[in-house]
């Protein structure tokens, strides 16, 4: 008889070693690479006229080996094109020079100004620029192509030259190259040309210096699996440790019911949170601090209370800093996020002390496996930094949208796992939530009708904003606080608790149409509908309930076309469905530009934050010249492609795909409620919505993306 299977456990202290091991050799590798990698002198050989262009030669556009078209106004300082009859449909000038070696450079002065280039060798594309399929030279040849639009790199509003490697060949040759320049007059776009320069003088199309090619992200991996490993063992031998106490048995009087010390924390908080809002509308820093002393004070007594004040005021964070300090203001989220570990913490140590404040009974930990996506999804993210072009903002973007939402994943599951009362804990996060998006949503429908900075008009029609800067963003917010909100106002078997959902519901439907933001009215909101119809029907078939609720549901959407049908005829509906101009021609354009963009960058994505420094100067097509300062590929796929390649793409949407399926068990399981229909229908809002734009990249969306993950497991 065969022995039972036994499941193979590392020994804690191989872990251990294992992880020392990636740790010394991630150290190496980095300090190997920022050794090799240091500039010195780091300063390009100076160019020279030359008659012919060789390796480890530098030329002027002077040099005699260049032949230019008519106009060209040429100098020791550089190349400066004429300005041509039509400059929309002809190119300023071009040029065309031999070359013998392996890597072509042009030394290139991008700044704030629109122009771009068109480059072979040999008549086929230069290989190390973006070639995007069917935008041709003015010949009709397939070409690298690049553009000088670059406002951050301009210095005193003149552009800054760099070198440009833009193309490298197997062979010396002899080559043949040809530079087609549209548009650019009075900027002197090119300053030099150099072959197979030393790799010490080398500056890279990002713009930051590379003494040579070896990468950091390696170390960087090596890092976070030193990393992971100390974790796991720590964890292990902790989970074995604890194993072997015996639990203590609750305290005499603990109970689920709210003790003297919760209920002075929820009188803590409520007086804070008065405090608070008073301080950030009188511009206060006194009575601010003070209310953030009294939620913090509540927050060690029951961490809910903490994470309750940060949901509500999620909506909030982009246009309203906390006064704190004198002169000084804080970010609602950082705050919110990094005090609460602090406060985590705090509460840890005061519930040794008090069992009463601690869960009555043992709970196994909820959603680990989205949270483990999660926690590989940013630490990949942390190795896209490395490579970025602009590491300082990439770093930025990393907390802010990363680790924030891990951090408050961790802080979320250990709340709802620890409190004593989980269910009304759940019901806190969610009341509160929602209620921060009524009252955002209130401030904005007040901009509608009396005017002001909380709206904006576009293509004939007067949009919501709310404090947000774009109507579009605030409707990606309430995508997801609609959903959830109308499921329970009308699905919720309480009509005292319906009362109130259907007085959040109210200013939130009515704002969020009012956004009129086509990715809402045209992918979310039907999204959202099918999965409360749907969802609705099986929901009270499970029940035995009467299918009235799915006639309110229709009434609400009958009532919403109705709010809508006078803003019909406004142009930003009669060119829906036109492709050939305006936004819908745009979009496409954009998405040609990402594709290319992420085969270019298959590995590692162009980085956090950096979409738009690569988009408009090396993708930006020129029929897409009028909205060069976009920050995303207005769609979830692309976006994680080119935001941090493919094992990014592949663990977000693993991401993804774990948390909704953790939704649908709990919509389909044993018991089903209105609260979980609403999730999985903002879920599918989100997703909906995202294909257009943004899903998850604002610090906002990402928290709620872990919020209805993590709701089902109080």
């Amino acid at each position: 008889m065969s022995s039972p299977t036994r499941r193979l456990r590392l020994p804690p202290w191989l872990l251990i070693v294992a992880a020392a091991l990636a740790l010394l050799a991630g150290i190496t590798w980095l300090g190997m690479a920022s050794r090799n990698n240091a500039c010195a002198p780091c300063v390009p050989p100076d160019p020279l006229p030359l008659n012919n262009l060789g390796p480890s030669a530098v030329a002027r556009m002077d040099s005699s080996i260049f032949g230019y078209s008519a106009g060209w106004l040429v100098s020791e300082h550089g190349a400066d094109p004429p300005e041509p009859p039509d400059p929309d449909v002809e190119p300023a000038g071009d040029l065309t020079f031999p070359f013998t070696g392996r890597t072509l450079w042009l030394r290139l002065a991008p700044g704030d100004y629109w122009s771009y280039l068109y480059v072979t060798v040999d008549e086929q594309p230069a290989n190390l620029l973006a070639t995007i399929r069917d935008n041709d030279d003015s010949q009709g040849n397939a070409a690298g192509y690049m553009t000088l639009l670059a406002p951050e790199r301009a210095v005193d509003g003149q552009p800054a030259p760099l070198w440009v490697p833009v193309h490298r060949s197997e062979s010396d040759g002899p080559h043949q190259a040809r530079i087609e320049l549209w548009r650019g007059w009075g900027q002197t776009p090119l300053r030099g040309v150099a072959v197979d320069l030393p790799a010490a003088s080398a500056l890279d199309a990002a713009g930051t210096q590379r003494a040579a090619q070896m990468p950091l992200w390696p170390g960087m991996v090596l890092l976070l699996i030193g990393g992971w490993g100390t974790s796991v063992a720590g964890y292990t031998l902790l989970a074995r440790r604890t194993d072997r106490i015996s639990s203590p048995p609750p305290a005499a009087g603990s109970t689920a019911v709210p003790t003297r010390v919760e209920a002075a924390a929820y009188g803590l908080a409520g007086g804070g949170f008065i405090l608070v809002v008073t301080g950030t509308v009188l511009g206060n820093w006194l009575p601010a601090a003070a209310g953030v002393a009294l939620l913090a004070l509540a927050g060690v007594v029951n961490p809910v209370l903490w994470l309750a004040a940060l949901l509500f005021g999620l909506p909030f964070a982009y246009g309203v800093k906390l006064p704190l300090l004198p002169q000084r203001a804080v970010d609602l989220i950082d705050l919110g996020v990094l005090g609460g570990v602090a406060i985590w913490a705090a509460h840890w140590v005061l519930a040794r002390a008090m069992p009463e404040l601690r869960a009555t009974k043992a709970r196994p930990v909820p959603g680990k496996h989205t949270l483990l996506l999660l926690a590989l999804l940013v630490s990949w993210a942390l190795v896209a930094v490395t490579e970025s072009r602009y590491p300082d903002l990439a770093l930025r973007e990393w907390r802010t949208i990363f680790l924030n939402s891990l951090l408050f994943g961790a802080l979320l599951v250990i709340a709802l796992r620890t409190t004593p009362r989980p269910d009304a804990g759940r019901w806190l996060l969610v009341a509160t939530w929602l209620s921060g998006a009524a009252v955002v949503a209130l401030f904005g429908l007040w901009g509608f009708v009396a005017g002001g900075d909380f709206v904006s008009t576009a293509e004939g029609v007067r949009r919501v904003q709310a404090f947000y800067d774009s109507a579009n963003n605030l409707a990606l917010y309430l995508d997801r606080t609609v959903a959830v909100t109308l499921a329970l106002a009308i699905f919720s078997r309480d009509w005292r608790w319906r009362l109130l959902w259907i007085g959040l519901a109210a200013p939130q439907v009515l704002a969020w149409l009012l956004t009129f933001s086509k990715g809402t009215l045209f992918l979310a909101a039907p999204a959202m509908l099918a999965v409360l119809a749907i969802g609705g029907v099986w929901l009270l078939r499970r029940e035995g309930r009467s299918p009235r609720p799915l006639l309110w549901l229709a009434g609400a959407a009958a009532l919403g076309a109705l709010l809508l049908l006078p803003f019909v005829g406004a142009e930003r509906f009669q060119r829906l469905f036109d492709f050939e101009q305006g936004t819908g021609f745009l979009r496409l354009q954009l998405w040609r530009s990402a594709w290319q963009m992420a085969l270019d960058h298959p590995l590692l994505g162009v980085g956090p934050d950096q979409f738009l420094y690569a988009y408009r100067s090396n993708y930006l097509l020129p029929t897409a010249w009028q909205e060069p300062n976009l920050n995303h590929p207005h769609n979830l796929v692309l976006d994680w492609w080119t935001r941090l390649g493919l094992p990014g793409l592949v663990l977000g949407m693993a991401w993804l795909g774990t948390g909704i399926y953790g939704i649908w068990r709990w919509f389909t399981g044993r018991a089903p409620s209105a609260l979980a229909l609403g999730c999985l229908a903002a879920a599918a809002a989100g997703i909906a919505h995202g294909l257009i734009d943004v899903s998850y990249a604002l610090p906002e969306l990402m928290i709620v993306w872990v919020l209805l993950f993590h709701l089902r497991d109080a």
